[in-house]
């Protein structure tokens, strides 16, 4: 027998409304109408009908009514239903017959009736309708006296779909959760990545994991599957050496400091915005990282000769010089630039000067900091602040996508995920509907 504790909720009649108290299900909602002016009163005609929902699970023991009649009179009937099943009826029939109090009062009557233990399917209510064809009678409330199962502390079971295996964990206490545990996989191409209550074929978009450390609240005993990715190492991306038309991130090296900038967006106030971070040279060269190939980073450079177009890809818009020295998008009193090849013993790294002439004077790209801290490039006519472009080609950017699956060593994918579905358990009735592995069972609920 499942262990139950006895609770007693009660709705009681006021302003038209059933204001619940006592042992009230979490969730659980209630409605009340009736046809008559006076609140609980039921003349001649009229009715009363209260509706009870969330008390799915719940086992319903008995029922209370506080009533009464007039002094003399009094009549009707009373139907209550759980969904589409009948619980209890009273026949019309005067007040002071048998099936209602047994005689006529003025002062409040308890009464009652036993449900004899039917259990509340899921989404389902709990109807009562008393209608009067005397006058009169009334209602104050309602009491209905249940069953909860007791709270269960559940077991979480983890299916790793590789050689290495993981204990299950049971709650403390129910609804305390558990930790979820890490998976010691030491593999040179697979590493675990997290927790998901299904098996995950395969994706080549990261999931919804939940990950090692994290507190799941298991709602039945379940069981809760790995997911897994595959490392992926991409080649370290270089500046490009062998300057041709194409699409490029246009970046600025600081040997001294460390800082590379690279510029993102297209020209605006005579400024290009950049992206700044540290980078650290290994044996005279420095990488930007892949996921810095974002599109509004790209520029497509057109070369001709010497002669060098650059245009924000993603705007389409042109970065010119203007004739105040300052970047620009208009073609009128603008300037392509000029790049040439820099060479120097101490770095080994391509290097290129961009620059253009306006008036008297040679313009050169180089970058700016604002107060506030961020970094521009911006066009100098001083020779002691230029300094050479590094460019990274977009067809040398190695972005690999990564793969992330529960079976990294194979198996039957298919079979396996049919086996491990949730099993799912519906109360109908007195019956428990199991589904587990998509066939079905009934039993009967103890």
């Amino acid at each position: 027998m499942k262990t139950l504790f006895l609770l007693i909720a009660l709705y009681t009649l006021s302003s038209k409304q059933a204001v619940p108290s006592g042992d009230v299900p979490d969730g659980a909602t209630c409605e009340f109408a009736q046809s008559g002016t006076q609140t609980g009163q039921m003349t001649a005609g009229n009715y009363v009908r209260l509706t009870l929902n969330g008390y799915e699970g719940m086992t319903l023991n008995s029922v209370s009514l506080q009533m009464h009649s007039n002094k003399d009179s009094g009549a009707g009937s009373l139907k209550m239903t759980v969904g589409g099943t009948t619980v209890w009826t009273i026949d019309d029939a005067t007040f002071n017959a048998p099936s209602w109090a047994g005689k006529y009062s003025k002062d409040w009557m308890s009464i009652s009736h036993p449900l004899g233990g039917v259990v509340v399917p899921k989404d389902v209510p709990i109807t009562l309708y008393i209608s009067a064809s005397e006058n009169s009678l009334y209602l104050q409330s309602v009491e209905l006296n249940y069953s909860a199962p007791a709270p269960k502390s559940y077991t979480v079971s983890f299916a790793t779909h590789i050689p290495l295996q993981v204990s299950s964990v049971t709650e403390a206490q129910s609804g305390a959760g558990v930790r979820l545990p890490d998976v010691p996989l030491e593999d040179p191409e697979w590493q675990f990545l997290g927790w998901m209550e299904w098996p995950l074929a395969g994706a080549e978009e990261m999931p919804a994991v939940m990950y090692a450390g994290m507190q799941y609240y298991p709602y039945a005993d379940c069981v809760i599957h790995a997911v897994y990715v595959q490392r992926v190492e991409a080649q370290p991306w270089l500046p490009a050496d062998d300057l041709t038309s194409g699409d490029y991130l246009i970046a600025l090296y600081e040997p001294n400091s460390g800082w590379m900038f690279y510029a993102r967006g297209e020209v605006e106030n005579g400024l290009l915005q950049t992206v700044s971070l540290v980078r650290q040279a290994d044996k005279g060269w420095v990488s930007l990282p892949n996921s810095a190939c974002a599109a509004d980073a790209i520029y497509s450079l057109t070369l001709t000769n010497d002669t060098l177009s650059i245009v924000h890809k993603q705007t389409g818009t042109p970065v010119r010089l203007g004739s105040g020295g300052n970047f620009t998008q208009n073609s009128f009193n603008s300037k392509n630039w000029i790049i040439s090849p820099m060479e120097t013993d101490k770095d080994p790294m391509p290097h290129f000067s961009i620059s253009a002439v306006t008036g008297a004077k040679t313009y050169y790209v180089s970058f700016w900091p604002r107060d506030d801290g961020a970094f521009f490039f911006r066009p100098t006519d001083s020779a002691g602040q230029q300094h050479d472009i590094l460019l990274f080609a977009v067809a040398d950017c190695d972005v690999v996508m990564p793969y992330y699956t529960s079976f990294p060593f194979g198996g039957d994918v298919l079979q396996t995920a049919t086996d491990v579905m949730p099993t799912m358990q519906t109360n109908i009735g007195p019956y428990i509907l199991t589904i587990r592995n998509g066939k079905k069972y009934l039993q009967i609920n103890e």
